[in-house]
Order: structure tokens, then sequence, then C-alpha cells
């Protein structure tokens, strides 16, 4: 006796909206590039990537609407302990892209205020930590763990490291100019936080299913 494979038409529609979704992130991540461009045409070299220039602003607005869609996820109940821990890292990282202004309230600001979100995350951690454990299981095996994890590797490791200035002044040698890695360094940051709020967009997407499954 044959076993049909064939999927209903619910989860035919489920795979279709997928598809649909992830076409827009794609176009999504075209934008950011094109707006990059845009921003780049009418600025000096030496005016490029300041903290008014597109790539931080857009990073910024990606951090506050990944904080507000983890909060909504946190409202409807869905790892409820992991949720705390991913909004506190990220309110930190939006804390540490601000440092140009709250510098100039007085040095180092933002890193007191940083240390003021991560220490009592890292005992809220210690605390449930069977709770994150159990919790982060769960979350590996969906998409939105893949996505926020290239996001987190992008901004915190791949664009460190890319924009080093020992390795531009290797590449460019004497036309070594601070602009072109602090371009490529942005830019390469502002992609981590886009796969990172697409991640984060996947979870609340996932959360809102499991909510109205459960009435």
């Amino acid at each position: 006796m044959s076993v049909s494979n064939s999927l209903t038409p619910a989860k035919r529609r489920q795979t279709l909206n997928s598809i649909y979704r992830y076409v827009a992130y794609l176009f999504f991540i075209a934008l950011i590039c094109q707006c990059m461009y845009w921003d780049a045409l009418p600025r000096d070299l030496e005016d490029q990537f300041t903290e008014a220039s597109f790539a931080e602003i857009s990073q910024t607005f990606m951090l506050l609407a990944s904080l507000i869609l983890l909060w909504k996820v946190r409202v409807m109940g869905v790892y409820r302990h992991g949720v705390v821990l991913m909004f506190a890292f990220l309110l930190a990282s939006l804390i540490r892209e601000q440092d140009f202004m709250l510098d100039r309230v007085f040095d180092d600001l933002w890193q007191w205020l940083v240390a003021l979100v991560l220490v009592p995350a890292l005992v809220f951690l210690v605390r449930y930590r069977l709770r994150v454990l159990d919790e982060c299981c769960r979350y590996m095996q969906q998409m939105s763990f893949g996505l926020f994890l290239s996001g987190f590797v992008t901004v915190y490791v791949f664009s460190r490291l890319m924009g080093r200035g020992i390795f531009w002044e290797a590449v460019l040698k004497a036309q070594y100019l601070y602009e072109i890695k602090s371009t490529v360094e942005e830019g390469v940051e502002t992609l981590g936080y886009a796969l990172m709020l697409l991640a984060i967009v996947e979870l609340w997407l996932w959360a809102r299913r499991q909510v109205s499954g459960a009435f």
C-alpha cells in the first residue's frame, strides 16, 4: 500500500506564505544597500557614515523595532525567560550605538548604562538557567535562531574583524583611508542588525501562530 505524501491545502498556503516572506526579506536587504548608496552619493568621503548617516540611523531603528517585537513576544507568554535575555542584549546594543551622543554628557556614560542592563541580565540568567536552557533547546530548532545567530556573528565577530585598521592597511597599503574601512565595517554591521530584526520578525510570527492555535 502506497503512502500519500501530498500536502494539505493549509500546508501549501503556509509554505507559499513563507516563500513570500523570504522574497520580502530579500527586497528589504536590497533596499538597505540601495539606501546606503543613495546616502553616500551627495557626501564627501570624510562625511560618509557619520552618526547622521543612513547606516547609523537605520541601525537604531532596527534595534528599536527588534525590542518592540520582543516585548510583544514576551507578552504572549512565549519563551518568557529567553526573550528577556535577548531583550537585554539588544537593549545594550542600542545603548552602544548611541555612544556618540551619550559621551557628550560625560565620557563612557554608555558603558555604565550597558552595565546597568547586562549585570541584572546575568543575574537573571544564573537564577533561571534551567528554564533558559530548556527554551534555548526549543528555540534552536527554529529558523529564527539561525537568522539571529547569523546576525550576531555578522555584527559582533565578522564586522569587528573586517573593520580592523591593520587589515585595511595591509589591503590598501599607501592608499589606506579610514573612511573606506568605516564604510565596509558599517555596511556589514547594518546587514547583521537587519538579519537579527528578520529573526525576531520570524519569532514574533511564530509566537502569534502558537497563541492563536491555543484557542
